[in-house]
């Protein structure tokens, strides 16, 4: 049976005539919390502009008051990525999970109806996540991750809400099926979690058979939760491309996220399926809340029933509430995370070793910066000390450093900044965002050259007219910088052939060179589209913490494995761009005086604009 609807946007939920309806359901979600209960900024020890969660709690308690004064049905939802993120969920995931974690307890207290799993949900471990499903008071679902050992978590769910008796109808139950999928890319970037233990499906055919499962079981009504952007019209794989999955048969309404954008609304660009006004894609409902709680979406769908008894949506509205300072924050949730937050920040107060000089990354996407320097030895040592005595210790080491906490989505306050003198967790924290063990590839020089190239795919197009440096498609962690070699980047040049002049101690680096690769997991896995390392290319997979290492290399600067030159440097023939980078970066517009830098003022969301000649 065909069931797709003509959808449309109605305005404000009851429509104000022209738009039949029955019932109304509205969708409360959340998506990418990424353990933002309180809002708090760990690696700054700062307030990210909002309550987090307990915020979004406001939200949510207004918005059901609101749905019950209209006659509306409600249900909450969230789509993913709650567990990682920083500081606070890494430490709770060392723990045994009771109904006092705080994650749990806030989502036990607001009554969430079901959740979706995120990719990064996935960081901590399977037998971390089977506990904090086993905690909750919903269900946990993914559809297209299939595990040996499920435990607690679903492929699917149905559950009930009241339809309040509206205009002359009775009450009745209004039964809602949830779906849940990953990227497909999920068994790439979490294989060592997944490798034996679970597969992760295609969700374009997880997705038809499972639909046609909850109409089976009697679901009324399907929402998806997909943990997936909304590609851009060059970027399309049928397979996982939303709109696609929107279209298929049995799906009425979509939560999307994992891009940290926020539709309906100006972060997407115009393409087929798309409409960023009303917030439909392929014509259906869907909404996706932006990141850390910085948004609640609320989609509101006015019913209809047919002579058989089965509801369809003849009207929606789809919009986003902004989590602003303004937000009271829920005293629960302040409550239930309290402790553990207190605990956190203490820990990270610890002082770990000492620099005489500002250490920061304002302009990590410009030049190789002090900050990817200690990293990157800090991960050739680990991979050293590994390999000696075998007989990749004789092939030339180099590392890869990624530009994490570098701006982009994360605003103008998404940057790393140690100050002269005390050195503190927290600061390490912040050079390590993700739980990521340090892995050793054996690469050639072609494989290194690729690399590269994929590296400087972030950078925008340049013109004979100033532009940005940066594409904002692409988030600024896809750039890594390797060191151990020389090379520079054109982006005046097409994409695939921007670099030039790559060495290895002065002379060029052969095709057929071979060398060992200091990297992370994820890039080792294929993150970030690099190539995926075969298993045999793999020398080593450290199990040393490279927080220790990175601790251990503040201890000895002196110890450099390779010359002060810097890696990298742009060679684009005098080309001019604009930098956007954080404020507090203009004190330190010597460290690119080679740019010729010029601030050019602020841009509305608060970034500094500096213009620099390549």
């Amino acid at each position: 049976m065909n069931r797709r609807s003509t959808y449309a946007s109605t305005g404000v939920v009851p429509p104000e005539g022209g738009i039949p309806a029955e019932a109304r359901l509205r969708i409360l979600a959340t998506t990418d919390l990424h353990m933002q209960i309180l809002g708090h900024d760990y690696v700054g020890d700062r307030s990210v502009g909002h309550h987090g969660l307990a915020g979004i709690a406001t939200l949510i308690r207004t918005a059901r008051a609101e749905a019950a004064e209209q006659g509306a049905a409600c249900i909450l939802l969230d789509n993913g990525d709650l567990l990682q993120g920083n500081a606070l969920g890494d430490q709770l995931a060392q723990k045994p999970v009771t109904h006092t974690h705080p994650l749990v307890a806030c989502v036990n207290h607001l009554h969430y109806d079901g959740l979706g799993l995120g990719n990064h949900d996935l960081d901590h471990g399977l037998p971390y996540l089977r506990a904090v499903a086993g905690a909750l008071d919903m269900p946990l679902i993914s559809t297209n991750l299939h595990l040996t050992d499920p435990g607690p978590l679903r492929r699917w769910a149905v559950v009930s809400c009241l339809l309040p008796a509206v205009a002359g109808h009775p009450s009745s139950r209004l039964r809602v099926g949830l779906l849940s999928v990953l990227p497909g890319r999920t068994a790439i970037w979490n294989r060592e979690v997944l490798e034996n233990e679970a597969e992760i499906i295609c969700p374009l055919e997880s997705l038809r058979s499972a639909a046609l499962t909850l109409r089976a079981e009697g679901a009324d009504l399907t929402v998806l939760l997909a943990h997936m952007g909304i590609a851009h019209e060059g970027e399309i794989t049928t397979e996982e491309d939303i709109c696609t999955l929107a279209q298929i048969d049995g799906i009425d309404a979509v939560i999307t996220g994992h891009t940290h954008l926020r539709f309906p609304g100006e972060d997407h660009g115009p393409r087929e399926g798309v409409d960023t006004q009303a917030g439909t894609l392929s014509d259906r409902p869907a909404a996706m809340p932006g990141f850390g709680g910085s948004d609640l979406a609320v989609l509101d769908l006015a019913l209809v029933r047919d002579a058989q008894g089965r509801w369809t949506v003849s009207g929606h509205q789809s919009h986003l509430r902004d989590n602003s300072t303004q937000t009271l924050a829920d005293p629960t949730v302040l409550s239930a995370a309290r402790v553990s937050h207190i605990g956190v920040r203490r820990h990270l107060e610890e002082v770990v070793g000492h620099t005489d000089t500002a250490l920061h990354n304002y302009f990590a996407l410009a030049m190789p910066t002090p900050i990817d320097a200690l990293s990157a030895r800090a991960q050739a040592e680990v991979i050293r000390q590994g390999v000696a005595g075998t007989a990749d210790s004789e092939l030339p080491i180099l590392a890869a450093t990624a530009a994490h906490t570098a701006g982009g989505r994360g605003g103008p306050g998404h940057f790393l900044h140690i100050p002269p003198g005390a050195v503190q967790r927290r600061h390490i924290a912040g050079l390590l965002p993700y739980r990521n063990a340090v892995w050793a590839l054996r690469l050639t020089g072609a494989d290194l050259r690729r690399r590269l190239e994929k590296a400087a795919e972030v950078f925008a197009p340049l013109g004979s007219t100033p532009g940005p440096l940066l594409d904002p498609c692409r988030p600024p962690f896809h750039c890594d910088t390797i060191f151990g070699i020389t090379y520079a980047i054109d982006p005046c040049r097409p994409r695939g052939r921007r670099i030039t002049a790559l060495s290895w101690q002065g002379a060029p680096v052969r095709p057929d060179q071979k060398f060992l690769l200091a990297t992370n997991q994820f890039r080792a896995a294929g993150g970030g589209g690099f190539d995926r390392a075969a298993g045999d290319d793999v020398a080593l997979r450290s199990p040393l913490p490279l927080s220790d290492a990175l601790i251990a290399a503040l201890a000895t600067p002196q110890e450099c494995p390779w010359s002060d030159t810097p890696p990298w440097r742009f060679d684009a023939a005098g080309a001019q761009a604009v930098l956007y980078t954080s404020p507090e970066a203009l004190p330190f517009l010597q460290d690119i005086a080679h740019l010729s830098p010029t601030p050019r003022g602020m841009t509305a969301s608060g970034f500094a604009q500096i213009a620099i000649r390549l």
